[in-house]
């Protein structure tokens, strides 16, 4: 997952440590004065906030910029009758300091586990891949591309909710058809985000700074088909 750590006096370098080491891409604002406006990017999965002072503040702001994101937020000993107020705030989980790394882990995946069956039941978050005609479908808008174009897309939703890097999409979208160039793909990358935009669903495909691209909302499978992370029609 695409994790946000915001601390208002220190960061948990264990926790943060074993997150990475989990898999996890864990970004840290410079200055927890910061994490709001980064939250507010869109490209989070979930915002982990962990709080010394009252949270109530941070936690219902992180909750009105990031609405596609989860926040979970950890408190100190003794801060613990604030938990049901810190729910009501936009929180989806509290811990108490210091969090146990598997208890967190399991959570997350757990909330993550309840989104993605809502997005499934109400039939949002479909990425469709029409080959015969080089379409795409996203959440119900049709969007012809290029070649290049659907190929990096196809990688894309393949790894629909996954930051997918580079280097990974010249390997995949290029394959052995001439010499993959990073600004080349880069070239690609920013037509198909203009075609995104114009599609009204610019909001999909999200730039990770360093690391690649993102397709959100992650893919959901049709009804009656196995799990899968994109729908060929």
């Amino acid at each position: 997952m695409h994790l946000l750590y915001v601390s208002d006096v220190r960061v948990d370098a264990y926790l943060v440590k074993a997150l990475r080491e989990a898999g996890h891409l864990v970004e840290i604002p410079d200055d927890p004065a910061d994490g709001v406006a980064m939250a507010a990017d869109g490209s989070y999965e979930a915002i982990i906030v962990d709080w010394s002072s009252s949270a109530m503040e941070a936690v219902a702001r992180f909750a009105a910029v990031a609405a596609s994101a989860l926040v979970v937020v950890i408190i100190v000993p003794g801060q613990e009758s604030e938990q049901a107020r810190l729910l009501e705030a936009g929180a989806d989980a509290c811990f108490t300091r210091p969090a146990q790394f598997i208890e967190l882990e399991e959570r997350l995946k757990a909330l993550r586990r309840l989104m993605e069956r809502a997005r499934a039941a109400s039939g949002a978050g479909v990425v469709e891949m029409a080959p015969a005609i080089q379409a795409v479908r996203l959440n119900g808008r049709e969007i012809v591309l290029s070649r290049r174009e659907f190929r990096v897309m196809a990688v894309l939703a393949a790894h629909a909710g996954e930051v997918v890097g580079f280097d990974q999409l010249l390997q995949q979208a290029w394959g052995d058809a001439g010499e993959p160039r990073l600004d080349l793909l880069k070239a690609c990358l920013l037509r198909l985000r203009r075609k995104l935009e114009a599609a009204g669903v610019s909001s999909a495909l999200k730039l990770v700074s360093g690391h690649g691209y993102v397709l959100r909302p992650p893919v959901a499978a049709a009804p009656d088909a196995a799990p899968a992370k994109m729908k060929i029609f």
